[in-house]
C-alpha cells in the first residue's frame, strides 16, 4: 500500500503522514482501510 501511495503523489507523499492516517482508525477491514487511504491520498494533491 505505501509503494501505491509514493507511486501516486510523488514528492507529495509523507510517511509520517501517511503511518498517522493508516493507525488513526485503528484496527478494520483491508477494504475499508484502502477506501480511507484513497481518500487521503485525494486529499494531499
Amino acid at each position: 500500500m505505501r509503494a501505491r501511495y509514493e507511486k501516486q503523489l510523488g514528492s507529495k507523499f509523507s510517511l509520517r503522514a501517511f503511518h498517522d492516517e493508516l493507525l488513526v482508525g485503528g484496527g478494520m477491514p483491508l477494504a475499508v482501510l484502502e477506501r480511507k487511504m484513497d481518500a487521503w491520498a485525494a486529499r494531499q494533491k
